[in-house]
């Protein structure tokens, strides 16, 4: 608990990544020591500005309060994991800037291997959310856990669809656990971190406070695009965060499907644009079963690149 209280913290205050932690350890210790450290060791680090340094030696002084932060979240189902905890997702370590420290309700299981991201617009056409829910129902019946990062339209839908066919979903959200928002699944019988870690994941790397942001969606996408083995794009326009996560996944050397319309509107030319570069076509349900193959049961993939560019 000491351990990870200290990461929790640390990972928290703006400036502080990964490889600013790897160093603190390096140098001091444990992030104990470098909260404590002077000032002018801590600047001493290459490349850290000093208003980052001013703030890591001004943590200790906040401590307590993610120490009864960290408690509370333990009530409520949640729970703090760090990149060295056996309980971190290996899968999420082969992303972009692997998160030090994620929040964590529920427990991954040995099926949650054959992964599939269903993703699309927050402003998707009718008809692709009810493809969106029932594709995803039809993957879930075919053991596949359904991952998707729960923005309003494509992703809920996906969510929605897995839990009303029994199956498990993974949700990401670019939120904290504290602004978090059950009411889209509250139809399914989940109102609570417990409802949903009894059918699936819950995870975030934002603190427990953080509301939803720009920056933090795209944050999300990496991590929705590293815990899927396969991607599957209902509706997408150019530019987007869905096609951002496709970027990602491709890094990552995940196969990558999309759903084909036969009317072309700016609303799919996303879509259009990922089958010219090659992606996989779905039509109707009756065409998932390459979804279902491509998913196989392996970590598959490669590691993205891996350094953390914030200091």
């Amino acid at each position: 608990m000491d351990e990870t209280v200290y990461w929790a913290h640390l990972a928290a205050v703006e400036g502080v990544g990964g490889a600013l932690i790897d160093e603190l350890i390096k140098r001091f210790g444990s992030l104990k020591r470098a909260m404590e450290a002077p000032l002018d060791q801590v600047k001493e680090i290459p490349n850290l500005d000093a208003r980052t340094a001013e703030a890591v030696c001004r943590a200790a002084h906040t401590l307590p309060a993610t120490r009864a932060k960290m408690a509370a979240l333990a009530k409520l189902g949640l729970r703090v994991v760090i990149r060295l905890d056996n309980a971190y997702p290996p899968r999420l370590r082969q992303a972009f800037n692997p998160p030090p420290v994620i929040y964590l309700a529920g427990e991954f299981q040995p099926g949650d291997r054959r992964t599939v991201a269903i993703i699309g617009s927050r402003q998707c056409s009718d008809i692709s959310a009810r493809r969106a829910r029932e594709y995803a129902a039809e993957l879930a019946r075919a053991g596949l856990t359904v991952v998707s990062g729960y923005a309003p339209g494509v992703d809920e839908a996906a969510h929605r669809g897995t839990l009303e066919a029994g199956g498990r979903t993974i949700v990401v959200p670019g939120c904290g656990a504290e602004r978090f928002d059950f009411t889209p699944l509250a139809d399914q019988g989940v109102a609570s971190f417990a409802d949903l870690a009894g059918r699936g994941v819950w995870l975030s790397e934002q603190p427990p406070e953080a509301g939803w942001s720009g920056q933090g969606s795209l944050a999300r996408n990496r991590l929705v695009a590293a815990l899927a083995g396969v991607l599957l794009v209902i509706e997408a326009q150019t530019h987007s965060s869905t096609l951002n996560t496709v970027e990602r996944g491709i890094a990552l050397g995940r196969p990558v499907f999309v759903q084909d319309f036969a009317t072309l509107t700016q609303r799919v030319m996303g879509n259009e644009a990922l089958k010219r570069e090659g992606a996989g076509i779905i039509r109707t349900a009756a065409d998932l079963d390459q979804v279902v193959a491509a998913a196989g049961d392996s970590d598959n993939g490669r590691p993205e690149r891996t350094e953390d560019p914030r200091r």
